[in-house]
């Protein structure tokens, strides 16, 4: 089994910068599994983002329907917009009784079909269910407004 946990972490593009928590998984940041300056919506300094924060939180959990159509969620997204146009490295959620998968890891937008996993070897992790639910829970309860 994988640990999923999250840590501090800052992007920085030509206007400016972001304080964020990205995804650990063994102690390991996932932008570091998959060198890129996106981000997650899980904030540290501004509020605007709490309701995505929130949204992305719920479908990790499977309390909502992914991001894009084919049910995938977005696990770091554009640090200026958010936008899933601007391209999103995404995650299949799947659940089971006793463990939470994450598979086919990849980049995606939302005008074109998932094509493919991640190019970088980063294949997918495994948690322990009741862990996962709790760090995610625990992350909701501060996002919650």
């Amino acid at each position: 089994m994988n640990r999923l946990g999250v840590e501090p972490s800052v992007t920085r593009w030509t206007d400016g910068e972001a304080r964020f928590l990205d995804w650990t998984i063994d102690g390991v940041a996932l932008r570091t599994m998959v060198p890129s300056q996106q981000q997650t919506p899980l904030f540290l300094d501004d509020a605007v983002w709490r309701e995505a924060a929130v949204e992305t939180l719920r479908r990790l959990l499977g309390e909502l329907p992914g991001d894009f159509d084919d049910g995938r969620v977005a696990l770091l997204v554009c640090p200026a917009c958010g936008d899933l146009g601007c391209g999103a490295y995404s995650v299949e959620v799947v659940f089971g009784d006793d463990v939470v998968e994450w598979r086919a890891l990849g980049w995606q937008t939302d005008y074109e079909p998932f094509d493919g996993l991640d190019e970088d070897g980063f294949t997918g992790a495994r948690f322990d269910r009741k862990a996962y639910e709790t760090l995610l829970g625990d992350l909701l309860s501060n996002y919650r407004v």
